[in-house]
């Protein structure tokens, strides 16, 4: 599984959809659409960036919803925002017209696992992916063994999106125990930003994602951000 993340219409939806027929076109299989909030506590400073630009210019949940709803791609279509998004519209609303839009999951970054339930209870009906990080306890691991949908999404660096891919020894052991006695993919998230770095997040997982320097490759113009995904959408 190999992944984008960017921000919905950032810089704007006229390039931002160029972006995701290029992704589908270099090999890549599933792209986060991210929905931004004004405080984005799992981004680092140039996600946080996009994210209060593409506010300033108008890009809401309904908005990228609309994009969702339009998009007619091969690519698989995960969501990837914050609470108080969702909460807004309503957990049951926001469900059931991202399902209809096609969206096959959501990642919610500051909703810990232990709160999948409570949205689960109030109506949200998609798959919540689930996370494993290097801090993970083996209890913690146990259960996301029960997962069964989506996939699980392992945090690689510790702090915010942006820092360097280089797991311990530690964070490779927890990465494939997972891999091995979970029943849904295991995907690597964080710090991935160059070929070597995909190739070798393949080796420890079933895939990879990747968020910072795609949306840095695009913010350089939509040439950069097509050479480097044809170099990384290929490994």
């Amino acid at each position: 599984m190999k992944g984008l993340y960017l921000v919905a219409g950032y810089p704007d939806f006229e390039t931002f959809s160029h972006a995701v027929e290029i992704a589908e076109a270099s090999g890549f299989d599933f792209i986060e659409v991210g929905i931004p909030f004004s405080d984005p506590v799992a981004d680092g400073p140039f996600l946080t960036k996009a994210a209060q630009e593409a506010i300033k210019n108008g890009v809401s949940f309904e908005r990228a919803l609309e994009w969702l709803r339009s998009y007619k791609g091969s690519l698989k279509l995960y969501v990837m925002t914050y609470a108080n998004v969702l909460w807004a519209v309503g957990l049951g609303r926001a469900s059931r017209e991202l399902e209809e839009a096609g969206v096959e999951g959501v990642i919610v970054a500051d909703l810990p696992n232990s709160e999948h339930s409570f949205f689960k209870s109030n109506g949200f009906l998609l798959p919540l992916i689930s996370f494993a990080t290097p801090e993970s306890r083996e209890s913690d691991m146990e259960m996301l063994k029960e997962i069964n949908e989506g996939f699980i999404y392992f945090v690689s660096v510790r702090g915010t999106t942006g820092g360097r891919f280089n797991p311990d020894e530690e964070t490779k052991e927890k990465i494939f125990y997972l891999k091995n006695h979970c029943k849904v993919p295991v995907v690597l998230g964080f710090g991935i930003s160059t070929k070597e770095d995909a190739e070798q997040a393949l080796q420890l997982a079933h895939g990879f994602v990747i968020g910072t320097e795609a949306v840095k490759r695009l913010s350089s113009g939509i040439k950069d951000f097509e050479s480097w995904c044809f170099e990384v959408g290929k490994v």
